[in-house]
Parts: C-alpha cells; structure tokens; sequence
C-alpha cells in the first residue's frame, strides 16, 4: 500500500493540475486577496532549497489560482542534468488545493503571507503574473541563485512596488552563497560536501539582501520585514498577516559553524590511515601484507576523493553554470586522483608497473596541495577551500610520505635481494650466496 501511494503521489507530482481561472477573474482588483506561499525543503536534493509561489484569490468570485514559477519536465533524477546545464522552466496558474495536497502529502511545510498591497499594486501585481504565464513568455532558463522561483516572484513584486522592495533589499547579506549552500544541505552530508569541493570563489563573493531573496526562505524573511508607502504617503508594513498552514521539521536548520560531520568523519579516516602505513617498521614494507593494505588504501583514495574529484573537472570544464569554473580544489582533487582506484588495485595484486605509475600522480597530486597551501596566502586567491583542504591535504600528503618511506626500501628493478644470514649446516646457505644468472 505505502508504494502504491508513493507511485500514486509521483504521477500526481509529475503532472500538475493547471488552473484555468474565470473570464474575469481579477476584473475588480479592489476584491484580490494575494499571499505568498513558502514551500519548506523537500526529501529531494534539488528540493532542499524550497520554493514558492504567490496565492491570488478573487474574493468576489470566489475563485483563486496559485501562480509558480517553479514548473518543469525535469524528474527527481535529473540531478546531473542542473549541475551541467540551465533546464527550461516556465510560469504557469495552478490548482490551490491540488498543490497543497501534494506538499503535504510530501512533508513539506507550507508559510503563508498575506500582503497589504494598495489596489493599485494588487492591478499590477495580477498583470505581471498574467504576461508571466501566458506561452509566448513564460519559459526562461533555470539559474540556481540567479533565475528561479523565488527570483522571479520577487522581481513581479519588485514591479508592482516600483522598486521599493529592490531599494530596501540593497544592504548587505549576513552570509554568502557558499553558506547558505552548506547550510540548506546540511541534512545531506555527502552533497553538502561534494559541494565545497565542486563550487568556485564566485559562491565566496559578498551578496547583498536583494540577491539573498533567491532563497525562498530568505525572500519570505525580506517580505516580513518589508514595508511600502501607500497613496496617502504612509509607511505600512509589507505582510499584513502570516500563518503556517503546514508545520514539518524539515526547515533549514541555522548555519553550523566548523567543518560538517562527513569532513570531520573523512578527516578521521585518511588520518587513521597514514599513520597505521607508517607506524609499520621500514624493513617490513616490502612484505605482502603491507603491499596489499598499501594498494587498497590508494583505491580507497581514488574510489572516494578522486572520483569525486573528476566529477568536479567535468564540470568545471563542462557546466554552464560559473560556480563551478576555475577551481582552487582542483590543485589537490582531480582525474589524476581517481587513477589511484586501478592503480591501486594493482598494487595490491603485485604489479610493479602500478607502483611506480601510482608513485608519480601521488607526488603530483602531494605539490599540487603544498601549492594550494600556499595560494592561500595570497590575497588574489579568496575561495573557501578549508573543508575539501583539510581531507585532500592529509590524503595527499600523507600518501606521498608512506611512498617515500617504502622507495627507500624498495630494490632497484633487476636487483637481488640481500642475502639474509643462515645457521651453519643450513641447507640453503649455498642458494642464498647464488650469483644470480
């Protein structure tokens, strides 16, 4: 029965009913009732950051439409598909109570605002969101901070406002992007983390409170402290009234200061394993047990960092988006990383040819990190780099030392072995003092 209603819930989901309102609907502005609605996270990555819509109902008909920006063929499993490219979007009307339905039903809180717009503004609010909706100009490419949901509501607000809200949104914002991406994620540690490592300086660059707004969170916040000044030159506050229609837990949680649990658990775990490699005495690194651990640990490195190391050279070279170009992290984490995963396993099976290739890209990979250590002290070079540094530096590192201490030891190709010393009458004394043919 639950995956019943699950695949029940997806069609619904993946097919919004559309609101077709009245010939005249809006007609007398005087009788339009307008709220924003702030959807909370959803279980889905692409989800975790909200979304909201505006409610407009004609009280004299008694007819309302909820009018979202946030309509889009793209499914849950098109995570790849917004890291590389801007998805089209488009505006459209729809079913209030459909829609509720579906939060609800998927967990999600929902905040109502109701705003104490002048007639005025209510006539040109319903106005943009018509032009917004109708086919020949509803689509518009999706843009994570730039383009969205809330963005784009928040423009038709700023229109019908003449510009208040944009004027009084013009300070500062207390945190940047990279913040609040880590903030909003921090429910999805593995995300959160691919994310610092993937994310450029752009999402390190001061943001003022009008940008912020493209969180639906945030915007709901700007909206609750605005205010706009009516035909009587009064100054009035935006929201008239506000109310939860759906409580959940899964509102973002405040930002969390220090690294995440996944860095501090990665940090843990390539620490362990550097030491236990070069805790184990010199003269035993040659033998087949080390070999094997030596090996796993360098698959383990390239399965874990390198892969997602080359996923994040893919789309640097490869995304749309600007926030994953240039990137500091990539000094430390790429394609040459995830080589370490056969290269590894080869190591571990006995393939001297695997060692020494391996040898190589950790030596490349150990100064590429030293290197970024020291970019930090420039001041050209402000991407925050700590968490992704702070793994990346003691795996690199740590490896390049665990090779250097067994090359010491390692016979050169061709070489033999040193004899080792035997009691008189052994049988294989003779042997070991051998002339190699």
């Amino acid at each position: 029965m639950g995956r019943l209603a699950t695949l029940l819930l997806g069609l619904l989901w993946s097919t919004p009913l559309l609101a077709a309102p009245a010939e005249d609907f809006g007609s007398r502005p005087e009788a339009l009732r307008i709220q924003v609605v702030t959807f909370g996270p959803g279980p889905h990555v692409q989800e975790r950051f909200g979304h909201t819509a505006i409610w407009v109902e004609d009280t004299r008909l008694g007819t309302s439409v909820l009018y979202s920006y946030g309509v889009t063929s793209y499914g849950p499993g098109s995570g790849v598909r917004y890291l590389l490219e801007r998805p089209r979007y488009w505006a459209a009307r729809l079913s209030v109570e459909h829609s509720f339905f579906l939060y609800r039903a998927r967990g999600r809180s929902i905040l109502l605002q109701e705003l104490g717009l002048p007639v005025e503004q209510r006539r040109r609010l319903l106005a943009r969101l018509e032009r917004d909706v109708n086919p020949a100009t509803r689509e518009y490419a999706y843009d994570p901070f730039r383009s969205n949901c809330a963005t784009r509501l928040r423009d038709a607000l700023d229109e019908a406002l003449g510009g208040a809200l944009s004027a009084q949104l013009a300070g500062p914002a207390s945190l940047t992007w990279r913040e609040h991406l880590r903030r909003y994620t921090r429910e999805v540690p593995l995300f959160q983390w691919a994310l610092m490592l993937w994310t450029n300086d752009t999402v390190d660059a001061p943001m003022t409170r009008w940008e912020e707004a493209a969180f639906p969170v945030e915007l709901a916040q700007a909206l609750a402290e605005g205010s706009f000044t009516d035909e009587h030159g009064t100054s009035k506050p935006l929201v008239r009234s506000s109310r939860d229609e759906h409580l959940t837990t899964t509102r973002p949680p405040p930002l969390a200061l220090g690294p995440s649990s996944l860095t501090r658990g990665l940090l843990a775990l390539f620490t362990a394993g550097t030491l236990l490699l070069l805790a184990v005495p010199r003269t035993a690194t040659h033998r087949r047990a080390f070999r094997i651990a030596f090996g796993l640990y360098h698959a383990l490195v390239g399965a874990t960092l390198g892969s997602a190391g080359a996923i994040g050279f893919v789309l640097m070279v490869g995304s749309v988006h600007p926030y994953f170009g240039l990137n500091e992290n990539q000094w430390m984490a790429h394609p040459l990383s995830f080589a370490l995963l056969p290269l590894g396993l080869g190591i571990a099976s006995g393939n001297e040819r695997s060692e020494r290739w391996a040898r190589h890209c950790v030596g490349v990979l150990a100064l590429g990190s030293l290197l970024a250590v020291v970019l930090k002290l420039s001041p050209t070079f402000q991407q925050d780099t700590r968490e992704p540094m702070s793994v990346l530096l003691v795996a690199n590192v740590g490896l390049a030392l665990v090779h250097v201490k067994r090359w010491r030891v390692t016979l050169p190709r061709g070489a033999s072995p040193r004899p080792e010393p035997h009691l008189p009458g052994d049988s294989t004394h003779a042997a070991s003092l051998r002339s190699p043919r």
